[in-house]
C-alpha cells in the first residue's frame, strides 16, 4: 500500500488570497451620558494578491490485491489539493468524518497509518511549493503584516499594563501612529498622580502609622481586620480626591496645590485620631 500523487491542472485557483494591506480604521464610542470619544482599530484591504497558480495535487492510496491468482490494485482516492491549500490546509480538511471513515474502511488500516503513508509524498511537495510562494510579493507582504501586528499587539500588552485596558487604542493606530495627544497626556499625568501618591502613602505607613493612637476619646478597640479594612477606606477615599485636587491632574483649579495639601494635612490627622 502507499501514496499517489498525480499533479492537475484546476480551472480555479484558491479563493482566499492575502489582502494587499493593512489599513486603519476608527469608530466612535460613547457610554451613556460620557463625552464620546473615537477608538482606532485596523482591517485587510479589500483589494487582494493575484494567485495565478491553477496546478492542483489529486491525493490517492494505491493497494495491491490477489484475487483468483491474479494480482490487482485498487485505487482510493483521499482529496485534491491545490498549489495554495498546501500552505494553508491539510487533507483532513477537505474529508468530513463520514468521508473519512470510509475511506479508512476500504483501505482496511487507522487514520494515523493513512496520514503516515500520505505524507510521505506529501511533505517533499509542501516543501517545493512553500519554496516557491517565498518568492512571491504576496508571501512578503504577508511576513510583513504579521511583524505589523506582532509589534501592535507587544505595543499595546506594554501600554495597557501600566494605563489600563482599552487605553492604547485611543491614543495609537495599529501602526504606532500617535492619533490622540491629549488623551496621553491625560493618562501620564493621572499616573504620575497615581505613583506620587502611592510614594507618599508607602513613606507615611512605614514611618508614622501607629494603630496605638487609633483609639481616640472613646476609646475603641479595633481588630486587626477592622483596621485593615479603615485603612482601606482612608486609602479608596484619599485617592478619589487626590484625582480632583492634585494640581498636575487639574492645574487650572483656584489654589489647587494649597487644597492638595489641605488634603494630605486631613488624611494624617484622620489616621492618627479617628
Amino acid at each position: 500500500m502507499y501514496c499517489v500523487i498525480q499533479e492537475i491542472q484546476n480551472k480555479k485557483v484558491s479563493h482566499r488570497p492575502t489582502s494587499k494591506r493593512i489599513e486603519v480604521n476608527s469608530y466612535t464610542v460613547k457610554v451613556g451620558d460620557q463625552e464620546s470619544y473615537i477608538q482606532y482599530c485596523y482591517s485587510r484591504s479589500s483589494e487582494k494578491f493575484d494567485r495565478p497558480v491553477k496546478t492542483a495535487y489529486k491525493i490517492s492510496i494505491h493497494k495491491s490485491y490477489r484475487e483468483s491468482g491474479t494480482v490487482k490494485k485498487k485505487q482510493t482516492s483521499i482529496c485534491t489539493m491545490g498549489f495554495y491549500d498546501l500552505l494553508e490546509s491539510w487533507p483532513g480538511d477537505f474529508l468530513n468524518t463520514a468521508a473519512l471513515k470510509k475511506k479508512l474502511e476500504e483501505l482496511g488500516i487507522s487514520e494515523e497509518a493513512l496520514w503516515d503513508l500520505v505524507y510521505v509524498k506529501l511533505n517533499p511537495l509542501i516543501q517545493k511549493v512553500t519554496a516557491e510562494f517565498k518568492k512571491t510579493e504576496e508571501y512578503a507582504a504577508k511576513q510583513e503584516q504579521k511583524k505589523i501586528l506582532e509589534e501592535y499587539q507587544g505595543n499595546k500588552k506594554a501600554f495597557e499594563s501600566k494605563y489600563g485596558d482599552s487605553t492604547y487604542d485611543r491614543c495609537y493606530d495599529v501602526f504606532g501612529e500617535l492619533r490622540n495627544k491629549a488623551y496621553l497626556e491625560e493618562l501620564e499625568k493621572n499616573y504620575e498622580a497615581q505613583e506620587q501618591y502611592k510614594s507618599s502613602y508607602q513613606d507615611y505607613k512605614h514611618s508614622n502609622y501607629d494603630w496605638s493612637s487609633f483609639t481616640g476619646a472613646s476609646a475603641i478597640v479595633y481588630t486587626e481586620e477592622e483596621k485593615g479594612l479603615i485603612e482601606e477606606i482612608v486609602s479608596l477615599g484619599f485617592k478619589a480626591a487626590a484625582k480632583k485636587y492634585h494640581p498636575d491632574v487639574n492645574p487650572d483649579l483656584e489654589n489647587a496645590t494649597e487644597r492638595f495639601q489641605r488634603l494630605n494635612n486631613v488624611k494624617d490627622k484622620l489616621l492618627r485620631t479617628m
